[in-house]
């Protein structure tokens, strides 16, 4: 198959990230692949994960022209699929490749609110598009209920994750950041954006004993007021901010509980690779929390979903950093349900079902 995909985001976050590594496993099957993106940044991170990437921008849905010249693109390359990645792309974004006269046209969902509320999605997703895909059965309701559309061209294929390498021997990063062995460690990887909440996280870490510390991978637009709030509220000697790291086996390595401290997100694609590193994780409910972290049979957790609440979260990572052989029974079983349920060549597999036309 040859398959298209856009990418309308000016940020280079999960949903980018998910987007580019499915092209990328798709291209290493003998897929022909190609991302159609608004943004160089996204563009240079494709071409970096080896995926071929151009620049073609898709404005508001007023911009007409826009899906035109998509068109154009498509009927001149002629994909056999053509995947949207961004839903407030979708309306531009459909109607141009239903234009082209793609074979086969698949939204990708991975937002819990990207919902079709609003006229032009029950307009487009039901006729310009041939199947939606959403990464989590919390999101899949709404798209089930929508006239046209229905469950029968709704699918489930949840993130694919490969578990990650370190890059240095266990226990490095740690002592560069001057932390203790055996000291308690809480952490997160994200995006610095408002949505994920980190002072959320902030919050717990000084309602813990003095001895954790916390370990926050990632850069954004809060980062200048999380660290204001680190030291208003006392932690700021107990908590490194790293910034963009892309050694996520070694970040792992660092911390005893992953935290998700969303008040949205999609199925998070940190939050897999966490469970793929054997390392418990703490989560609020967000979309894909119930998925991922639900006990097996035999009653073990590989996490545990908390309210949103400051005392919920601070309350929940005490009680496990408490408990050093629970801890070691959830990082097992977090192991298991990554490699189980999230396996790469398995979202693989239900996705080249999706797309063939």
């Amino acid at each position: 198959m040859f398959v298209v995909a856009h990418n309308g985001a000016r940020i280079w976050g999960g949903a980018e990230r998910a987007t580019v590594a499915l092209l990328a496993g798709l291209q290493g099957r003998g897929h022909r692949v190609l991302l159609l993106c608004n943004d160089a940044l996204v563009a240079r991170r494709a071409g970096e994960m080896g995926v071929p990437a151009r620049i073609l921008p898709l404005g508001g849905d007023g911009m007409i022209t826009h899906a035109i010249r998509l068109a154009a693109v498509l009927r001149r390359d002629r994909p056999d699929a053509f995947i949207i990645g961004t839903f407030r792309k979708l309306f531009l974004a459909a109607l141009g490749a239903r234009l082209a006269r793609v074979p086969r046209v698949v939204a990708r969902v991975g937002l819990e609110t990207d919902t079709p509320r609003s006229l032009k999605y029950r307009l487009a997703l039901p006729r310009w598009v041939d199947s939606v895909v959403v990464n989590a059965t919390r999101i899949r309701a709404a798209f089930d209920a929508l006239p046209g559309l229905g469950p029968e061209r709704v699918f489930v294929i949840p993130n694919g994750v490969v578990p990650p390498e370190r890059t240095q021997p266990r226990g490095t990063l740690r002592a560069q950041l001057g932390i203790p062995d055996d000291a308690p460690v809480v952490g997160a990887i994200a995006r610095l954006a408002r949505q994920k909440r980190l002072d959320r996280l902030l919050r717990a870490a000084a309602a813990l004993p003095a001895e954790v510390q916390c370990v926050i991978a990632g850069d954004g637009e809060e980062r200048d007021s999380l660290e204001a709030l680190a030291k208003e509220l006392g932690i700021a000697g107990r908590v490194r901010f790293l910034g963009h790291r892309d050694d996520t086996g070694d970040v792992l390595d660092a911390i005893d509980i992953f935290v998700v401290s969303s008040d949205r997100e999609g199925l998070s694609n940190a939050m897999l690779e966490a469970l793929a590193a054997g390392v418990p994780v703490v989560s609020t409910r967000v979309s894909g929390a119930d998925d991922a972290l639900e006990p097996f049979a035999a009653g073990i957790a590989p996490g545990v979903i908390v309210g949103s609440g400051d005392d919920d979260l601070a309350s929940a990572l005490r009680q496990l950093l408490g408990n050093a052989d629970l801890r070691a029974r959830m990082g097992e079983a977090a192991r298991r349900r990554a490699d189980e349920r999230f396996g790469f060549a398995g979202m693989l597999d239900r996705w080249e079902a999706v797309l063939r036309p």
